[in-house]
């Protein structure tokens, strides 16, 4: 698998606070387990310590942002399931507004810096 790398880091400095969001993304699709999660995440390129995902989703669960119940219908351990609530929700509509307006700065970011002259010297 290839990995970009940014002045000697594998990911640029603000892929920590791109977790969050994604998290949210991913429980919007529906009710999810930890370890789903945690596959998502590093799907969409943020890998996560799972215990930092596990202490991610207590505090959301703190803020009302998330609720959890366990699943004990499968076969094997019960595990437990998250879910957004109508705050989680509304938070997850920020992000995206949020990404948007990021979007349209970056497109202007980019567009001069395709306009700065490549001679450097």
């Amino acid at each position: 698998m290839s990995h970009k790398h940014y002045h000697g880091h594998r990911h640029p400095p603000r892929v920590r606070g791109l977790v969050l969001p994604w998290l949210l993304l991913a429980l919007a699709r529906g009710p999810t387990h930890g370890y789903q999660l945690l596959e998502q995440l590093v799907g969409a390129g943020l890998p996560v310590d799972p215990g930092i995902l596990y202490r991610t989703l207590r505090a959301l669960e703190d803020e009302g942002t998330v609720i959890s119940a366990w699943d004990t219908g499968g076969t094997g351990p019960a595990r437990r399931v998250y879910r957004l609530t109508d705050q989680g929700w509304e938070l997850l509509a920020t992000w995206a507004r949020y990404f948007e307006d990021l979007r349209e700065k970056l497109g202007e970011f980019l567009r001069a810096y395709g306009e700065l002259p490549r001679d450097t010297g």
